[in-house]
């Protein structure tokens, strides 16, 4: 093993993986084929996010050593986050025909499979893994959030529980365990499991700086700093808790600072007046998210300090504390006025929002009515139709358009995934928006615009509801069966008239 190869396992087990990748690179210079330094490389280069060079490294090992199970099961990995069941399936199976009883083959290929539907083929290969296996935590895992797909709730709470006591260091099990207790609306035993979250690679930005944790006691003469964490969503839908937050913090003497994402802060400035609100500076430091709290110490600095994903621990405890109704985003009444002139046609305007962001064949599209649906939405509909899709692009519209018959009205000069406060104040002069389950759906929701949000199967934010109790303006419509767009579209038509 040469000093560079063993210098650059150094440096990645401590983060510095940039550093790592130069090591490693020394030791190939001498050692051009050398498979276990390029599988560090393949590694190395994942945790960084290089979709694109981890692959060749993968490839590379492979061609050199095809019988690796961890650099297929990588490579796998990296081909279904780009989307790319298939290609995964086909590389897979032919290393599971040379390996019948390896269980990291049998677990990757049950993820590929349930993220194209097929449940049935997704749990024969986890129980395969777990006869290869017993006591695996990852296949009991996800063997656990097939059973919450197909609706047993009791056997998923049993795979939860023995995925937890096989490896009780598994954070992704906790917090699918939240979810679960959340869909059963056990808001006590959910919050505790959430907390697991700060342990998930990637959810909670890390900080040098180290803050006093408060646990939802007084707040005389305190300055709370409320932590940004997670995407947009997740801010959008706890931000409902800041105003209250804000009057109690006030009403003790206390305070707090609200640190969000950038494109939230002039929208929470307007809507939380009592909070200091101020713009994240998250940095990506070793593939992982960090956040930098040099601008504390001029803002009035913090005597403690909470993730804005805690809060409901201490102010949801339970479904009952959960106001209803409740709008909490102020969208610029300026902004609002104008998109009314725009709009305004004497019809019933209805807001569209057909998908996330993020483009794939996989488990994510699944998620999401096809166009073919949402036209045949459009053509039964008689309204005024709004683009309310950020990221939407021109050959989508152009296809509804067709297909539904339809004209639907694009914003003109509204960048609808950066200028989320003007975003807002748009989308609060609809009538209605009709969503799949995003951003978007939130940013509506919380301004107290009727939202209708349309799921494949079910919703954990739910919390065993018909409506968003973050958010009691959105309406969940969830179909008869998982996937079945046509009982969800006939729902939110009987529901529009």
């Amino acid at each position: 093993m040469s000093a560079a190869y063993s210098q650059g396992l150094k440096l990645s087990s401590q983060g510095r993986h940039v550093e790592a990748i130069a090591q490693f690179e020394a030791a190939l210079a001498v050692q051009p084929d050398d498979p276990k330094v390029l599988f560090a490389l393949g590694n190395t280069a994942s945790q960084l996010g290089l979709a694109g060079p981890a692959e060749q490294f993968f490839r590379r090992v492979l061609a050199l050593e095809p019988g690796r199970v961890e650099a297929t099961v990588n490579l796998a990995n990296l081909l279904r986050a780009a989307g790319q069941q298939d290609a995964a399936i086909a590389l897979l199976e032919p290393a599971l025909a040379r390996e019948p009883d390896s269980p990291e083959l049998h677990l990757t290929l049950g993820s590929c499979w349930r993220e194209k539907n097929n449940l049935p083929k997704a749990s024969a290969h986890y129980q395969a893994a777990l006869s290869a296996r017993p006591n695996y935590a990852p296949a009991l895992a996800n063997l656990a959030d097939i059973r919450i797909d197909t609706g047993d709730r009791a056997s998923a709470r049993t795979l939860y529980d023995s995925a937890i006591k096989a490896d009780p260091t598994n954070p992704q099990a906790k917090m699918n365990r939240a979810i679960l207790h959340l869909l059963n609306g056990d808001l006590k035993d959910a919050w505790r499991d959430y907390a697991a979250r700060i342990d998930v690679p990637g959810k909670v930005p890390a900080s040098e700086q180290r803050f006093a944790p408060w646990t939802g006691g007084p707040l005389q003469r305190a300055r709370l700093l409320v932590r940004s964490e997670q995407g947009i969503g997740d801010q959008l839908m706890f931000a409902g808790l800041i105003a209250e937050l804000a009057a109690h913090a006030k009403a003790q003497g206390g305070s707090v600072v609200l640190e969000c994402e950038p494109r939230l802060a002039a929208l929470f400035a307007r809507s939380f007046p009592d909070a200091s609100v101020r713009p994240a500076a998250i940095k990506t430091i070793g593939g992982k998210p960090a956040a930098n709290y040099g601008w504390l110490k001029a803002a009035g600095g913090a005597t403690a300090a909470v993730l804005l994903g805690s809060l409901p621990k201490y102010l949801r405890p339970t479904l009952q504390c959960f106001p209803k109704p409740h709008q909490f985003l102020i969208p610029d009444p300026q902004e609002r006025a104008r998109w009314r002139s725009v709009f305004d046609g004497g019809k019933k305007i209805i807001g569209i929002s057909w998908r996330s962001g993020k483009f794939g064949d996989g488990e994510r599209a699944l998620q999401f009515a096809t166009l073919q649906d949402w036209a045949s939405f459009l053509r039964q509909t008689d309204a005024t139709f709004v683009c309310a899709q950020y990221g939407a692009m021109d050959e989508e519209i152009t296809a509804l358009e067709r297909m539904s018959g339809r004209k639907i009205i694009v914003p003109e000069n509204l960048d609808q995934k950066n200028e989320l406060d003007r975003t807002c104040a748009m989308l609060s002069v609809l009538d209605v928006l009709v969503s799949a389950p995003t951003a978007v759906s939130w940013l509506a929701a919380g301004a107290g615009v009727r939202t209708l949000k349309l799921h494949f199967n079910y919703s954990w934010t739910a919390m065993g509801q018909n409506y968003e109790p973050f958010a009691p303006a959105c309406e969940c419509v969830f179909p008869a069966a998982q996937g079945d767009w046509a009982d969800v579209f006939k729902q939110v038509t009987a529901k529009l008239s």
